[in-house]
């Protein structure tokens, strides 16, 4: 009896040994399978906790409508472009038109559209625009015009169900406001109202340096 005791303790031992040996060995494994998880994952680019640089819109619904411009500059307009974030399919362009009449109070243009522009359905009010512009200060025949940009140009608050044209209002200083008619005429969206000075929707634009150098002597005038 006594050696079954003495037998059944050395097996009790060496069955202890084994389940530790075994626990190390699991645990081992588990390490090495982690590792070769975070390495697999590092090299697909598969990090969970990194930022992504790639701008994705969000989802909204998009309107086309055609696009008119109000000159009240001295200056002769070939064509403008307005650009949304990069793959919000938000953006179009608009027309040619003309310098505004010396001593009149009455902008010019309004008549031509263009088609046409995307926009949303719904007014995003954290929406921001880039809009440039070829402008013929010259006017000598001979010399190209130059482009101008403005950053960061949102749309006035607009009723989509009720929407009309784009249109892009250039004003002296270099200066341009966007704007969709939507019959609010008691608004800030009609376009036989001039903007006024301080209206939050104007934008400073300033000589476009990439697109002059690209585009100012052929290509896009």
């Amino acid at each position: 009896m006594q050696k079954i005791v003495e037998a059944d303790t050395v097996f009790q031992k060496i069955n202890n040994g084994l389940s530790k040996s075994r626990a190390v060995k699991s645990r081992l494994f588990r390490s090495l399978l982690l590792s070769l998880c975070a390495s697999l994952a590092g090299c697909s680019g598969i990090r969970s906790d990194a930022a992504s640089t790639v701008y994705v819109p969000p989802h909204v619904e998009l309107l086309d409508g055609g696009v008119r411009a109000l000159n009240y500059t001295p200056w002769y307009i070939h064509d403008f472009a307005i650009t949304g974030p990069k793959g919000s399919d938000i953006g179009g362009g608009g027309p040619n038109v003309w310098p505004m009449d010396k001593g009149s109070d009455e902008p010019s243009g309004g008549a031509k559209e263009t088609c046409c522009m995307s926009f949303p359905l719904e007014w995003q009010p954290d929406l921001k625009l880039t809009v440039r512009w070829l402008v013929d200060k010259k006017r000598d025949g001979k010399t190209p015009g130059y482009w101008y940009k403005a950053e960061n140009v949102r749309i006035a608050q607009y009723d989509g169900r009720m929407a009309g044209a784009v249109w892009g209002i250039f004003l002296p200083g270099d200066r341009v406001r966007l704007m969709i008619t939507d019959g609010n005429h008691n608004g800030g969206n009609n376009a036989n109202n001039r903007p006024a000075d301080d209206d939050p929707y104007v934008v400073q634009g300033a000589i476009d340096e990439e697109w002059n150098r690209l585009y100012r002597d052929g290509g896009m005038q």
